[in-house]
């Protein structure tokens, strides 16, 4: 009886691989888990970046009252505040115990009471910096006004001194942090989520003895690697609709503005996720053929499980110094290099060498992974029940 696969339609056979791969994006596609998972990932993103424009704009805005003869500072405390980067709003309070009583319920931020040249600053825990020295020039510029001082005298008087920066911060270094932390969360829940599908696909097929059928008509390699590929489109997928909620979040929030989120950078993005799901998920496979059981996986899989945590916490030593010798040799070696090369070309420049030899690293590893575990997970499907040796499966069995 001929094992030789077939397309649907047509009398041209289709790679074994791909039919594997189609199998196992049916299966997951049609899964409640699949929709469940997309609708609340979506959700909880949608949310958290609502909540944070919110809570962004109570804490970025100050309300500031003026009472009495303080209220004649109100221009020049405005113009003041305002060159200090200060985001204010400025109304008069007629009366000193009202106005206390907003700062103490917290509708306003600071009450300024007394007169123009001796003012004084209620708040109900402390005064933001800008803002008290905004209130300082405008004071000072009142006693210069008392003392005779003409407005063009005090104006010269109280110019600001010009700063002139001979490397002045980029705005991909101080707007691309937040992109690159949640660019570096998202592929360490992305890799551990969808490395762990593999893990548990596998030993679902091998406690049914799926595997052993399948493993009769297809070469392990191959089983494995339409595996892999599968559940790495459907992971694709999945991460595809949760960000394009998240773009369309931040775009009508305005909650930041992330120049790293051009086309060049999401394909780089999308590029290093599917190196980091080959090799991550290749690995997974393989010691999870090791076990016939659920409630095994999770111990077979956490020696492989630290690399994704280590790399993790590299993520923020990237975001603090991505030039440092420590993060850019870590960014070259493949297990690393998935989530740590990725924030890195996120938050600054990096050589064109490096960004290859991380690529070609991580590939080599791929293919070393891929030869590896077909090995160990042919020799180690048929044996059910007991853990299996990982160096047994490796050799095979025994004449």
């Amino acid at each position: 009886m001929s094992t030789r696969p077939r397309s649907l339609g047509g009398t041209r056979p289709l790679p074994t691989t791909v039919l594997v791969a189609r199998r196992e994006v049916r299966m997951r596609l049609r899964s409640r888990v699949f929709v469940g998972g997309t609708i609340v990932m979506t959700v909880l993103v949608v949310v958290g970046i609502a909540a944070a424009s919110l809570l962004g704009g109570k804490t970025n805005l100050a309300r500031v009252g003026f009472s009495g003869e303080s209220q004649a500072l109100e221009p020049t405390f405005s113009a003041s505040a305002t060159a200090l980067g200060a985001s204010i709003v400025v109304s008069d309070i007629a009366d000193v115990a009202a106005g206390q009583a907003q700062v103490t319920a917290g509708t306003l931020d600071v009450l300024v009471t007394g007169s123009a040249t001796a003012p004084t600053a209620v708040a109900k825990t402390a005064v933001a910096s800008n803002i008290e020295s905004a209130l300082s020039l405008a004071a000072e510029a009142a006693r210069l006004s008392d003392a005779g001082l003409s407005p063009e005298a005090i104006a010269s008087a109280m110019a600001l001194v010009p700063v002139h920066l001979l490397q002045p911060p980029s705005p991909r270094d101080n707007e691309n942090v937040f992109a690159s932390m949640g660019l570096g969360i998202l592929l360490w829940i992305a890799l551990g989520i969808y490395g762990s599908q593999v893990a548990q696909g596998v030993v679902e097929e091998k406690a049914t003895r799926i595997m052993e059928i399948l493993l009769a008509t297809i070469q392990p390699s191959r089983l494995l690697a339409g595996k892999v590929i599968g559940i790495g489109l459907v992971g694709l997928l999945q991460l595809t609709i949760v960000g394009a909620a998240a773009l369309i979040a931040v775009h009508v929030t305005n909650v930041a503005s992330i120049p790293a989120l051009a086309v060049s950078s999401i394909l780089g993005d999308i590029f290093w996720f599917l190196l980091g799901f080959l090799l991550y998920a290749t690995a997974y496979s393989a010691v999870a053929s090791l076990v016939s059981r659920q409630e095994e996986v999770q111990g077979a899989i956490a020696p492989i499980a630290i690399f994704q945590i280590v790399g993790y916490l590299l993520m923020y030593a990237t975001l603090a110094n991505p030039t440092s010798p420590l993060v850019i040799v870590c960014s070259l070696l493949p297990p690393f290099a998935p989530i740590v090369m990725a924030v890195r070309m996120a938050s600054s420049d990096v050589p064109s060498w490096q960004v290859g030899l991380a690529v070609a690293l991580t590939t080599a590893s791929i293919v070393g992974l891929t030869w590896m575990a077909g090995r160990v997970y042919a020799n180690a499907a048929p044996r059910i029940g007991t853990r299996v040796r990982f160096m047994d499966a490796f050799r095979g069995p025994r004449p």
